[in-house]
């Protein structure tokens, strides 16, 4: 019976994995398609205030999730300790964001 619950247990965890994966993916390719449209437009128009608002977004959106997947990996990899999901990934993921809306703030402040 307790064999049988772990099992079930284990297979549950797997799905529910392979669920937030497909999601972060998911993020991830409509997040780089966004910052990707919004790099086109500063090219074409030849405007700064477009590129640091698309380098923010990346920032944002891009850069967090895959930031993400990365630290998560490499912790199972080299079975770090709970500190590098209690800590380390959100300090990284933090600082990263920061430096996203500050990139977002400098775009609408910076003369045209």
């Amino acid at each position: 019976m307790n064999k049988l619950l772990l099992q079930m247990a284990v297979e549950q965890a797997a799905i529910d994995y392979l669920v937030l994966l497909a999601l972060t993916l998911l993020a991830i390719t409509m997040s780089v398609f966004i910052v990707f449209q919004a790099y086109r437009g500063s090219r074409r128009n030849d405007s700064r205030r477009m590129f640091f608002l698309a380098l923010g977004l990346a920032f944002l959106t891009v850069v967090p999730f895959s930031l993400s997947l990365v630290l998560t990996a490499v912790g199972q990899s080299f079975q770090t300790g709970p500190r590098m999901y209690s800590f380390y990934l959100p300090v990284s993921t933090r600082i990263v964001e920061l430096c996203g809306l500050a990139s977002l703030l400098y775009s609408l402040y910076i003369e045209a």
